[in-house]
């Protein structure tokens, strides 16, 4: 793709807060809390792009509710209806990767929706927060980013919503994308994309974010049966992540336990807690093995970490798919 060159000198991007390190300033004792300033985002970050700014929260990134979620994309909404030729959500790093893979599941329009957020706070030596708002301001009004969903805009790079993870709990260069890297770089030139994006995700029929499912995870090691599952009724649980190891494996005991829920009609998913690869469905065949689980009735997250495997199982839910849509959309990922 070629370098992106903005044309409109009046290009207008709406930036929606919802709070994290980005919109936070140390205190006493240099300690990060919420910052009731109004000023941190600037009305004049790239040259020929107007700001508006819209508090919807300010709040750490773990207690990010699915209202404000919905808040924030109407906001969206509405502010694209507007002019806006992109729009930026500011959040915390902790949990920006599940926000922007939930939003990815519902924003349907062919302008940019960037993510974006700080590892260290407003005021702190080297704070990151204002290069990396800059670079999502000018990626939410390139014409070359429209029609590519949700992305996140971090330490210059451009990552697909649905690839995107934390992998650094401290650096500023804290988001890798999984399997590919970044999809994209910015620069003051421009864009400049680094692979053609993949076809367009699943969606749900539904407009907007749901309601909550009770949808638990439960991570299964050595030593570990899954004993725990015993305590889960199939009248109480709408779907269950498994968080298990290698390619997807569990000890041999629990695999009964997970096929007492899938008989009851509860969709069980089995993610890895290894950072990369992801689950298989086909290398492994022995008693707990991702093929046995598949067998008795489980679906693999593939490259789905466990937390957005959680999400797009609690989306499905919400859509009333059945076990073969819920396996053909895992499928997705599959490697």
């Amino acid at each position: 793709m070629p370098r992106l060159q903005l044309e409109t000198p009046a290009a207008r991007v709406s930036v929606l807060s919802l709070g994290g390190t980005i919109f936070m300033e140390h205190v006493a004792g240099e300690k990060a809390a919420p910052s009731q300033r109004t000023d941190l985002v600037g009305t004049s970050l790239v040259e020929g792009i107007a700001v508006e700014h819209r508090a919807i929260a300010n709040v750490g990134s773990p207690s990010i509710r699915r209202a404000m979620l919905r808040d924030a994309l109407a906001a969206a909404e509405e502010a694209i209806a507007g002019g806006a030729k992109g729009v930026v959500v500011t959040h915390g790093t902790d949990t920006l990767e599940e926000t922007a893979f939930l939003l990815n599941r519902y924003w349907r329009r062919e302008e940019p929706l960037i993510v974006t957020g700080a590892m260290r706070p407003a005021n702190a030596a080297g704070a990151d927060g204002p290069a990396n708002l800059r670079d999502a301001v000018f990626a939410a009004a390139s014409d070359d980013a429209r029609g590519l969903g949700v992305m996140v805009c971090f330490d210059g790079a451009l990552h697909l919503a649905d690839r995107v993870t934390k992998n650094h709990s401290r650096s500023v260069d804290a988001f890798v994308s999984e399997p590919s890297g970044p999809v994209g770089l910015v620069a003051h030139e421009g864009i400049k994309f680094l692979y053609e994006p993949p076809t367009e995700p699943w969606r749900p029929s539904g407009g907007e974010i749901g309601q909550e499912h009770t949808v638990f995870q439960v991570a299964l090691g050595l030593f570990d049966d899954g004993e725990v599952l015993d305590a889960l009724s199939p009248q109480t649980l709408d779907g269950l992540v498994i968080i298990g190891s290698g390619m997807g494996h569990v000890a041999a005991p629990a695999v009964a336990r997970i096929r007492r829920l899938t008989d009851a009609g509860v969709p069980v998913v089995v993610a890895t807690r290894v950072p990369q690869g992801g689950t298989s469905s086909r290398h492994y065949d022995y008693p707990g093995s991702e093929v046995d689980l598949i067998a008795n009735g489980a679906v693999m997250a593939g490259t789905l970490p466990p937390h957005k495997a959680r999400l797009l199982l609690s989306a499905l839910i919400e859509d009333g798919a059945d076990a073969n849509r819920v396996t053909e959309v895992f499928a997705r990922y599959s490697l």
